[in-house]
């Protein structure tokens, strides 16, 4: 039998050539593309644990803090904190530490937003006429946020400057109201002229200076109070003398600008903190906050010791508008009551003479600093919500928009006149709430500065929010968005009802939640617990169903709600943003929220993507291959009918056929072994030896399934056929010449289904791999990537899946072409018929290559729509572009077999059409 195995191969050496460099080629490719996407995947593994790894492995929030969008798509709002105010207990705490495998559990207690007010200095030196006698400077302040989009114009404010003495008040008698100034004169206290300090005139009479602070009916409504009025004196010598200052005269004119913003504070535990973060490791300034840093007794009501941000993360900036008042409405001042003043100072035109610029730099942190020029009142706390969204075009969200009511903070700010931070003014997006305590003040002590940039425990490309040090901020989501914002990203203004708000940078011990919120408060004010797990360093099977089961461990002990970050990677959402009442127009943002389990689903993506496609070489191989031994007993049924006569048994026969296509396909996989490794060393690839050991039981595994049917087709080879003239199944077979060579085509491509559904099929495994590979870019925006890490680890690995579709892609065209090279050799009496009827060379080859185009139309559909799905369970989701780049494959794939279809048809004109005539 061997030898009849061997002279059939050599009798048909072509076919034998064809079957050999098909298996060679989808076994060598599989080789060395398997190779080449294992060191590919050690690459993806090792990006991702290199990324693995935020500041915590688990959240611990209370139960029901997960808002509706996370829970539905899988994510972690960067403002999560922002919206929770206490939920989880002490008790729970210690369970949580209780679980075995924990290495830190960080609690954090959100306390809320304090308003912090500050002064700013602004040099006016330069401003000052030294020739007059006196000359008043308005100050016309604008507060911009949101990049300059959004403005509130407060009122106004003034500084008088007089070379004349002055002479303050030294005290009130309360009965009489009368005040007594050091030269021993007496005046009423006027109400419309309060507290009045003395100006000597020239002549020698003393004047009031009834300012324009004066706060009159209304002023309150607006928060803003009546205009702030300075009063100076610029003395022989030079040096200006400002009244109600705390130093005296100074060279120069430096005036205090009035600064409302509101910060976020949150009280830690330090030991937690610091093994989480380092945040012992990153003061700039002071001390270390400890354990038993509780509120203590001050001079007045409580002190609170709080560490400050070196950062303010505070998008908002000054424009102090300067100019000058003319003379003859200050010639007037003198003596004028503050009704009137104000009136008049309204009316008049002023001289502009420059202006200020202030950023939120600012307002940094700075412990000297902050201790100076900062109150901070942790009885008057504001405590927001969470956005609620509405979904819009393509799962955009739009938060819910409301209007705002300044003057419910009015009353609560009554410091400085009752004015409090500007941007209280603006949009809501969040329900707001006040929480003031009736005792006496609780202020702020800060003992240190540290610098958040100095933190440790982040990846750049996985990570979840760290927002008690991060402020949240968004890019513009298309062009006009960008060019609003100035090509940077929005960051929180000082409105604690805005979208995006400041994170808590001032930070105290959990020993000071007592003394600040009461005991009974206390013990259940954390808002959410930071888990860290110990030993993860890989994200391999063991270690994830080790963080699984602590989380379920935590989820059992406490109820509450759990999410497994570790894996994470930031996700841009599209956030519609809707204008603002201070001018801010509609934005388009990329806000990144935290998706969960992103390296997971790389290295599940991965694996399912490269096994795919490389299965798809070997599939549409062995569909060459079964084909081509169909086609080799088809044309030897008489051959094997003899062989029946002559007394072979079925097995003999089965065995004849299997024979002849093992020995081809492990030739060709001894050889495709041999050329694996320097194939492998040209791509730059290590192929080991263990690696081709694999080809050759590969290749022989491909040739015995595909010769499983034709071997059973030849063991039924049955006696009779030996005598029957082959020509008589042409005959059967013909049937009347259809109209057209297009419905011939169609015709013809019906009559072999077996043989068209085959070679239809790998046209649609090729155009299903090729589409998957053209929208892998937009595949990796997905579910799977659209994340910083996915985004980074998708570029690793498209290399090796364009060879596989190239290889998946060519083996395609062989089938075609195969299988339409047997439909011409099968139908040549057929087609010498037509060309006795009139047919010309033209309508032949037409009628092959329209055979070969209604396959790759049909193949090309499936193909596209298979992709497509395919690209559905690789990334979660169809990008919109998908269809587009599906149906670009689809007329790749319809191109590919009207190329494969060509020498077919070309070789119709080499058939001995006359012999085959008189043959008939």
């Amino acid at each position: 039998m061997l030898a009849m195995i061997w002279s059939q191969l050599r009798h048909r050496a072509w076919r034998t050539g064809a079957l050999f460099t098909a298996v060679l080629l989808a076994t060598t490719g599989f080789t060395v593309l398997t190779g080449t996407v294992n060191t590919a995947r050690l690459r993806v593994v090792g990006d991702v644990n290199a990324n693995l790894r935020g500041a915590y492995d688990i959240l611990v929030r209370p139960k029901g803090a997960r808002t509706a969008i996370e829970q539905e798509r899988g994510l972690v709002g960067p403002n999560y904190l922002s919206g929770t105010f206490g939920g989880i207990t002490q008790a729970q705490l210690r369970a949580i530490q209780a679980v075995q495998g924990i290495e830190v559990a960080a609690p954090i207690a959100n306390l809320g937003f304090v308003a912090v007010l500050r002064t700013v200095p602004v040099d006016l030196t330069d401003l000052v006429d030294r020739a007059k006698a006196r000359q008043l400077i308005r100050l016309d302040p604008t507060f911009l946020a949101d990049r300059g989009l959004s403005s509130f114009r407060k009122t106004e404010s003034y500084v008088y400057v007089t070379t004349r003495p002055l002479l303050a008040p030294q005290n009130v008698q309360q009965a009489g109201g009368t005040l007594r100034y050091p030269d021993g004169s007496t005046r009423p206290d006027d109400p419309r002229c309060p507290l009045a300090v003395l100006e000597v005139q020239e002549d020698g009479t003393k004047l009031p200076i009834c300012t324009t602070s004066v706060v009159q009916p209304g002023d309150g409504d607006s928060g803003e109070g009546a205009p702030g009025f300075t009063i100076v004196r610029l003395l022989p010598d030079g040096r200006f003398e400002q009244f109600g200052a705390t130093i005296g005269p100074q060279p120069w004119l430096v005036v205090p600008v009035v600064w409302w913003t509101v910060i976020g504070a949150a009280a830690v535990d330090p030991a937690a903190e610091a093994r989480l973060v380092g945040l012992d490791q990153a003061l700039v300034s002071g001390r270390y906050l400890t354990a038993t840093d509780a509120t203590q007794p001050a001079e007045v009501g409580k002190s609170v010791p709080v560490l400050v941000a070196d950062e303010s993360y505070v998008d908002e900036s000054l424009r102090l508008a300067l100019s000058a008042v003319p003379d003859a409405a200050v010639a007037d001042l003198p003596g004028t009551r503050s009704d009137v003043l104000r009136t008049r100072l309204a009316a008049v035109t002023v001289a502009a003479r420059g202006e200020r610029r202030l950023d939120a730099a600012a307002l940094r942190g700075d412990v000297s600093r902050f201790r100076g020029q900062a109150l901070v009142a942790f009885n008057m706390l504001l405590q927001s919500g969470l956005p609620e969204y509405r979904t819009g075009s393509g799962d955009s969200l739009a938060p819910v928009a409301g209007a705002p009511d300044p003057t419910r903070w009015t009353g609560f700010y009554r410091v400085s006149g009752g004015r409090f931070p500007v941007f209280l003014n603006d949009t809501t997006f969040r329900s707001l709430n006040a929480v003031m305590r009736g005792e006496a003040t609780i202020a702020a002590d800060p003992v240190g500065a540290f610098d958040p940039g100095r933190l440790h425990g982040n990846s750049a490309l996985g990570r979840v929010p760290l927002e008690t040090y991060q402020a949240p901020e968004a890019a513009g989501a298309d062009a006009a968005s960008r060019t609003l914002l100035g090509d940077r990203p929005l960051r929180p203004s000082g409105a604690p009802q805005g979208y995006l708000v400041s994170p808590p940078l001032l930070l105290t011990s959990l020993a000071a939640l007592p003394g600040i919120l009461g005991r009974d408060a206390a013990e259940k004010s954390i808002s959410a617990v930071r888990v860290r797990i110990s030993d993860v360093h890989t994200l391999d099977e063991v270690t994830r169903e080790r963080i699984r089961r602590t989380a379920e461990e935590i989820t059992a002990a406490t109820g509450l709600d759990v999410d497994i970050t570790v894996g994470s990677s930031l996700a841009p959402q599209t956030v519609v943003l809707p204008e603002g009442k201070l001018g801010r127009p509609e934005l388009r943002l990329a806000e990144l929220w935290s998706r969960k389990g992103v390296a997971v689903a790389i290295i599940e993506a991965v694996d399912r993507k490269s096994a795919l496609l490389f299965g798809l070489i070997l599939v549409v191989c062995l569909l060459f291959l079964a084909n081509a031994t169909t086609a080799a007993v088809h044309d030897r049924r008489r051959e094997l009918a003899v062989l029946a006569c002559v007394g072979w048994p079925r097995s003999r026969l089965a065995a004849l056929v299997t024979g002849e296509v093992a020995l081809v396909g492990l030739s060709a996989g001894i050889v495709a072994a041999a050329l694996s490794v320097p194939l492998g060393a040209a791509a730059g690839v290590r192929i080991t030896v263990a690696q081709t050991l694999p080809a050759a039981p590969l290749a022989l595994l491909l040739a015995l399934l595909a010769g499983v049917l034709p071997a059973i087709r030849a063991a039924r080879a049955h006696p009779g056929a030996a005598l029957s003239p082959q020509a008589s199944v042409v005959r059967r077979r013909r049937a009347r010449p259809s109209r057209t060579v297009l419905a011939t085509a169609l015709r013809n491509a019906r009559r072999r289904p077996g043989r068209t559904t085959l070679a239809t099929a790998a046209v649609a495994l090729g155009v299903s791999a090729f589409t998957a590979l053209l929208t892998l870019t937009w595949a990796f925006h997905g579910a799977v990537t659209g994340t910083l890490l996915g985004d980074a680890v998708s570029l690793r690995v498209r290399a090796v899946d364009t060879v596989a579709v190239a290889v998946t892609l060519a083996l395609a065209a062989l089938v075609v072409a195969d299988v339409l090279y047997l439909n011409v050799r099968e139908r040549a009496a057929e087609l010498a018929a037509l060309r006795a009827a009139g047919w010309g060379d033209g309508p032949l080859i037409r009628l092959v290559a329209y055979e070969g185009l209604v396959i790759g139309a049909l193949g090309a559909a499936l193909g596209a729509a298979a992709g497509v799905l395919f690209l559905d369970r690789l990334a979660g989701g169809i990008p919109p572009a998908a269809y587009a780049v599906s149906a670009g494959a689809a007329l790749g794939g319809l191109a590919l077999a009207g190329s494969a279809a060509v020498l077919p048809a070309l070789s119709v004109r080499r058939l001995p059409l006359a012999a085959l005539l008189a043959r008939e």
